[in-house]
């Protein structure tokens, strides 16, 4: 009845007073309410910006500037100590931040107190005791939450430097050691970042004397607490160590340091967290072991950071060598990657292989590399399955970024990751392509270096067995192939150093004068290894042990063919510019060089042949141009220094080749001398032979004499006759097969075009590899003739088949009759015999053996005949492809040219549906581009001197297209060829549309008159859409 009366007082007061405005005043109490919450909702943000703008307004209105509420100062504390009990979002980053920063503002040194608030730091660290206290049986998660508040809230206490400034409280101070060295002990999985708050606590005091006794308080509770034997016992040491030395005691570490050498092996297991140990004194010192941890302590940054700036000051004295490559074998080599480590600890090492890579110095970059280390990096990079794969990726993109950030650094990482206990193979051991990254990511600087020491590699591959030798060397090749296709910073390289070395080079100045690079320093160890054997007077370090022999050799020249390849695209100078220098490197070592000899051994008359040419291409070289034509000049000099590197390689027709390009180059310039005079001089025998060399490089092995062919032929194309045009169309009509071959090349019996090489791999050789346009010939070849039969003659697949047919039955009755046995009948059921019939003894079988042998001995050599006749129809098919292109070149380059007209029929019997798929395919795209060229450049016709001609050729399409076997891509190739014939023919004279009308009248009547013809219809209907087309445009 008490309350109920006093209720009722309390409702006649408020309404005695009707003016006072008291549910304003609470709706406005409210609305700052809902703010100040929606401000500790923001600091949980994940945003920054929001956390961060949260956290200005909360210190602002809680500054003693704006003189805030005492209760509400206090409130705001008790809400922030709350709050880093949370674990929701980034709470207790933002609580963290704006506690300290309030804690600054409300206690430190201002002239602004707050009135009424009878707070302290020790009031603070009461508030904290009670706002993060556990209390009851809760659950592990709550309980959990609260003590790493606890331990946000002491760390924010130190941060805000409120117990020593503006006046020291030791008092306060050791309260608040005291529950953090607690918490470190009794909860292990917290004693990591309670050593991370004590670090700080000691890094706080700045080294000023009077807090010394804060440093000292430190410490003692370090041994009070059992807590020196543990990596945060050591940070914390070495924090006080390098701010205090003086109240470091004794007896604790060797020296007072645990860096110490004679203390290496137990701060090794201490850093490893093996706590079991001994103190001094000899009790017991172990401390609680917690979960393990995925990442190693922070105490090994603070180790290697307090190493390495040792060694950094002892730079001054020679004596003092560096502690770091030791410390780093004892403590991590040898610790976490020991044959008995756990997978965790590996994990570990890896992790501080990842941090220290990104940090050291470059001269401690190879100590990173060590024995077990690079064992265990090696064992856990090569498969998928392995536990640590992962982690041992990883740390290489970890030392792939360092090198990205500072490209000089590549060299250190290279040398370590090829020698001692790494090797040269690493990139095919581990399955990735971190060699091959160093050098693309290095400088220019520190990639002439790695060359020179992949050359001294070379010449020691630290293995005296010579396939394991051979296989090194192979390796070091690829990777020079590979860093010279893939290098990035050419344009940038042709500026600054390619156009001084050509410059220097047409000077004549000798190499010594010139400045190396790591192209000229690439280039130079393939041509030393190609062409060069040392002489016996040469000194055994310069001496490649075991030897490189021919086999290597080879290896070594498709090597440097495949990066001449690349580098006639990389705009270097003029494209004959890098093939000069090559050829220059060849010549003043085997003229100067006292150490090397030519490998290349050969009779007088062809050194003499070797000789010439040479001296020409000095010539050419000199006068860069020939008659005034520069291009022609250009042109010559990539022919000669092509053919002269063929020499070098002992190809036997080479130097046939050089006689030909010296015949073809005076026939040139004699032609040029004479046209300036206005006289005419017969050339035929020279440009004849010219597009003979051409076709010689056309069908050489390798991509980049194929590439030089097709250079040389567009550079004189303008200058083929219609014989050398012959030449080319002539090798289309070959007929696909051994007879062929041997037409065609003429030592065909020797595999001119199989592309044998050596052991190398299809990607760094660029022999036998086809361009990307026709790259399909060799895997589809086979499938696509089963529907276009192969070849030009007819059956001939069929014959082949019967043939096979023929000698498998011939063989199973021989082995029948040898046998003794009865051939098997149509069915295929054996005649029935008895046991008593089929039985043989010993000696039976013994004289049957010689029989036997005899049988499969045929059967082999005619399977081998089969496959003779499957490569050297492949070799026919590849080489017309590869006049294709000759003539798409001419076809373009001469476009108005009456002799293209001459090209038009053999290409068109390429489309017909017996010819390979591959070959009718790019004869039909050539004549399509070269049809539409008209349309897209507007490109004159071509005007013949004898129109005879042009109707025998208008007649031989239409006779062409009843031969295509009913294939579309051949019927829309001659009904094209044959409206260009109709354009020249019109073109000449409007008069001649009645001759071509009659024709393709004629050829119309036989097509009705015949139902089984295989003409297609299109060729009258697109002659008669363009004569309606001509006529309305009064062409």
């Amino acid at each position: 009845m008490g309350s109920k009366t006093r209720k009722r007082e309390r409702d006649a007061d408020q309404t005695e007073t009707p003016d006072e405005a008291h549910p304003k005043r609470r709706r406005q109490i409210n609305e700052e309410h809902l703010k100040l919450s929606r401000l500790y909702e923001d600091l949980a943000a994940e945003s920054d910006d929001v956390r961060f703008e949260a956290a200005k307004q909360i210190i602002i209105k809680f500054s003693p500037k704006n003189k805030p509420v005492a209760k509400d100062v206090k409130a705001a504390l008790i809400r922030l100590f709350r709050g880093l009990c949370s674990q929701r979002k980034a709470a207790r980053v933002g609580f963290s931040l704006t506690l300290t920063e309030l804690l600054r503002q409300v206690f430190g040194a201002n002239e602004n107190g707050i009135e009424d608030l009878e707070l302290d730091v020790s009031a603070v660290l009461k508030m904290v005791e009670e706002e993060t206290k556990v209390q009851g049986n809760v659950p592990g998660r709550e309980r959990r939450d609260r003590l790493i508040g606890k331990l946000f809230a002491f760390k924010a206490i130190m941060q805000s430097s409120i117990i020593i400034e503006p006046e020291l409280s030791l008092d306060c101070w050791n309260k608040l050691l005291d529950q953090v060295y607690e918490m470190a002990r009794d909860i292990p999985w917290l004693r990591e970042e309670c050593g991370m708050v004590l670090v700080e606590a000691v890094k706080s005091l700045n080294c000023q004397p009077q807090y010394q006794k804060c440093a000292e308080e430190v410490l003692e509770r370090l041994s009070a607490f059992k807590l020196v034997s543990t990596p945060e016992g050591v940070a914390v040491w070495l924090t006080v160590q390098t701010s205090y030395p003086n109240v470091l005691p004794e007896g604790v570490w060797y020296a007072k340091d645990p860096l110490s050498k004679k203390e290496r092996s137990r701060l090794a297991k201490i850093l490893k967290e093996n706590f079991k140990g001994e103190s001094e004194n000899g009790t017991s010192e172990a401390a609680k072991t917690g979960p393990a941890n995925p990442n190693p302590s922070f105490t090994w940054d603070l180790v290697f950071s307090e190493i390495l700036r040792r060694d950094e000051q002892s730079k001054e004295n020679a004596k003092d060598k560096p502690e770091f490559p030791q410390f780093w074998i004892d403590t991590v080599d040898s610790n976490l990657f020991s044959s008995s480590a756990s997978h965790e600890r590996k994990a570990w090492g890896f992790k501080l292989l990842s941090s220290m890579i990104a940090r050291v110095p470059e001269s401690a970059v190879s100590a990173l590399f060590s024995p077990n280390l690079m064992r265990t990096l090696i064992n856990q990079s090569k498969k998928e399955d392995r536990f640590l794969h992962s982690a041992a990726l990883s740390a290489l993109a970890s030392v792939q970024l360092r090198i990205d950030q500072n490209n000089s650094i590549a060299l250190p990482i290279f040398v370590a990751l090829t020698t001692k206990h790494g090797s040269i193979e690493f990139d095919r051991i581990t399955k990735t392509k971190i060699l091959e990254q160093v050098l693309l990511l290095a400088d220019d600087k520190s990639l002439m270096k790695i060359v020179r020491h992949l050359r001294s590699l070379i010449l020691r591959p630290e293995s005296e067995d010579q396939s394991v030798a051979d296989s090194r060397r192979q390796v070091i090749a690829d990777l020079l192939l590979n860093t010279v296709k893939h290098y990035k910073r050419y344009e940038k390289f042709n500026e600054k150093v390619f156009k001084k070395e050509v410059a220097r080079r047409r000077e004549g100045r000798p190499v010594e004068e010139r400045k190396s690079n790591w192209l000229r320093e690439t280039l130079e160890t393939l041509v030393e290894c190609a062409y060069f054997v040392p002489t016996q007077t040469a000194e055994t370090k310069k001496m490649p042990l075991p030897p490189v022999g021919d086999r290597g050799r080879i290896m070594f020249q498709e090597r440097l063919s495949s990066c001449l390849t690349k580098l006639l695209d990389a705009n270097l100078g003029a494209r004959s510019d890098v093939a000069l220098m090559v050829i220059d490197m060849i010549r003043n070592r085997s003229d100067q060089s006292t150490t090397l000899k030519l490998a290349f051994k050969a009779d007088a008359p062809v050194l003499s042949t070797v000789n010439n040419a040479s001296q020409t291409l000095d010539s050419i070289s000199a006068t860069g141009s020939i008659a005034g034509n520069k291009l022609a000049a250009e042109g010559f000099m990539l022919l000669y220094a092509l053919t002269l590197l063929q020499a070098y390689n002992g190809e036997g027709d080479a130097v046939m080749m050089l006689d030909d390009i010296d015949a073809s180059y005076k026939a040139f310039e004699m032609s040029r001398k004479a046209s300036s005079k206005k006289h005419k001089v017969p050339m035929a025998d020279g440009q004849n032979a010219f597009v003979e060399i051409v076709l010689s490089f056309s069908g050489n092995t390798r991509t980049l004499f194929r590439r030089i062919g097709e250079e040389a032929f567009s550079i004189f194309a303008s200058e083929i006759t219609a014989d050398g045009l012959r030449s080319l169309t002539d090798v289309l009509d070959t007929e696909e097969n051994l007879e062929g071959q041997k037409e065609l090349f003429s030592q065909g019996d020797e595999g001119a075009e199989d592309g044998e090489s050596s052991d190398d791999s299809e990607d760094d050789s660029d022999v036998e590899m086809l361009e990307s346009k026709e790259h399909d010939e060799d895997s589809a070849s086979d499938a696509s003739e089963s529907e276009s039969s192969g070849g030009d003659s007819d059956g001939s697949d069929d014959d082949e088949d019967s043939e096979e047919d023929a000698e498998l039955t011939r063989f199973n009755n021989l082995l029948a009759l040898t046998l003794q046995t009865s051939k098997p009948n149509a069915d295929g059921d054996a005649a029935d015999e008895t046991s008593d019939e089929s039985d043989m003894d010993d000696e039976q079988m013994m004289a049957l053996d010689p029989h036997l042998s005899k049988i499969f001995q045929q059967r082999s050599n005619t399977t081998s005949k089969k496959k003779e006749r499957e490569d050297a129809k492949q070799n026919v098919v590849q080489f017309k492809s590869r006049v294709l292109d000759l003539l798409a070149i001419y076809m373009e380059k001469q476009y108005s040219n009456p002799l293209t007209l001459d090209t038009l029929l053999p290409i068109l019997r390429r489309t017909r549906a017996n010819a390979n798929k591959q070959t009718a395919d790019k004869a039909a795209k050539i004549l399509k581009v070269f049809l539409d060229a008209r349309t897209k450049r507007k490109a004159p016709l071509p005007k013949p001197e004898k129109v005879e001609d042009v109707w025998d050729l208008l007649k031989g399409i239409h006779e062409e297209a009843k031969l295509g076997g009913g294939a579309k891509v051949h019927a829309d190739a001659c009904s094209s060829a044959s409206l260009h014939v109709v354009k020249v023919l019109v073109g000449h004279d409007r008069g001649n549309y009645a001759g071509v009308v009659d024709v393709y009248a004629e050829t119309q009547k036989q097509w009705f008159a015949d139902r089984k013809s295989p003409l297609q219809p299109v060729l009258f209907t697109q002659f008669q859409n363009w004569s309606l087309n001509a006529r309305q445009q009064g062409k």
